[in-house]
């Protein structure tokens, strides 16, 4: 019997129909797929975001913020590390909080995020300070729920040494590891900054300025009380008349020079409190109230102890003295070596 012969399939164009049936199906399967992915591709550009980073910084308030944008814990030891060794700024970390999306976000709980140490889900919200809109893009704000524009961004000074030793304290290893931390509504896990450039900040260490220098003990006691003490304004507001004039973060610098230059060498507690509350007494202060901050300022002397210069190093008043009886000194040589 003689086989059935088969029809032969249709061309186009000199290729067969089948096959180009299939090139054409696999290549719209192809553009359907590029198209998914574009599309979720373009939910996440477009939904809420953020990126998060952590820099080292120096604050010298109503001057100057000197900031290191490399992400490394590291501040060279130039003017600005100057002014925080004899108190005229602190050195803080700078949260930065951007949106690249094209729709605006909330964020809210800004802080630092601890791992490395024994202990999970360990974040921190430090005391915030705010700059007033003196720093342009740099300006810092302390609240805890910010609305961020399309291609806008928040900042954040932390004060990140003042919890160090409270976390160093507890952990069984010699390190932690510190990263920036942002919760954002809508998300159920908080933004952090990059893994690469996470902070490792070891036990005993007490500043990022390079070479760690001495601080002088003006610069620990005006740190301790400046955080402590609020704003001129806030100072004043709801206070009583009869109160007087409230001692407050632009005044103590003035009061702590005066007091501290009454001593050659770091006094008893209680005699730096009342001191203090002399002082404050005279310069308006009815009722002051010096306890609280003294004793804390001590206890970050005691903490500092190794990393101290001498008592009177960097004080406006106690130098004066000094090189005014310095200057009587010679003159009365002088008077004496004459003929």
């Amino acid at each position: 019997m003689d086989p059935i012969p088969v029809p032969a399939s249709p061309e186009f164009l000199g290729f067969s129909v089948v096959t180009l049936t299939l090139v054409i199906s696999l290549l719209s399967f192809a553009i359907a797929m590029v198209a998914l992915v574009w599309q979720i591709v373009k939910h996440f550009l477009d939904g809420g975001r953020v990126r998060v980073s952590l820099n080292a910084a120096i604050w010298e308030p109503d001057f100057m913020l000197a900031t290191n944008r490399s992400g490394r814990l590291l501040m060279k030891n130039g003017n600005a590390a100057k002014a925080v060794v004899r108190g005229r700024a602190l050195e803080v970390a700078q949260l930065v909080v951007e949106n690249p999306g094209r729709i605006p976000v909330t964020v809210y709980s800004p802080g630092l995020s601890f791992s490395g140490h024994g202990k999970k889900k360990h974040s921190v919200a430090p005391r915030m300070f705010a700059t007033d809109g003196a720093y342009g893009p740099d300006d810092a704000l302390t609240d805890n729920i910010v609305r961020i524009e399309p291609y806008g961004r928040a900042t954040f000074l932390l004060d990140l040494w003042s919890v160090m030793p409270g976390i160093l304290k507890d952990t069984p290893k010699d390190e932690v590891v510190v990263r920036g931390q942002v919760d954002v509504a809508g998300k159920r896990r908080p933004r952090r900054s990059a893994w690469r450039r996470r902070w490792k900040i070891r036990s005993g260490m007490y500043t990022a300025i390079e070479g760690e220098p001495d601080f002088t003990p003006y610069a620990v006691i005006w740190g301790v009380m400046f955080r402590q003490l609020p704003k001129y304004e806030d100072a004043q507001r709801d206070r009583h008349p009869n109160s007087g004039v409230a001692v407050s973060r632009g005044q103590v610098g003035f009061l702590l020079d005066e007091v501290m230059s009454r001593f050659e060498e770091r006094p008893e507690q209680e005699q730096f409190k009342e001191a203090m509350a002399e002082a404050a007494e005279k310069h308006g202060e009815k009722f002051p109230s010096c306890g609280l901050a003294t004793l804390c300022a001590y206890q970050e002397l005691d903490r500092m102890q190794d990393h101290l210069t001498e008592w009177t190093e960097g004080l406006f008043r106690a130098n004066r003295e000094k090189r005014k009886e310095q200057a009587e000194s010679e003159a009365e040589v002088k008077v004496e070596d004459s003929p």
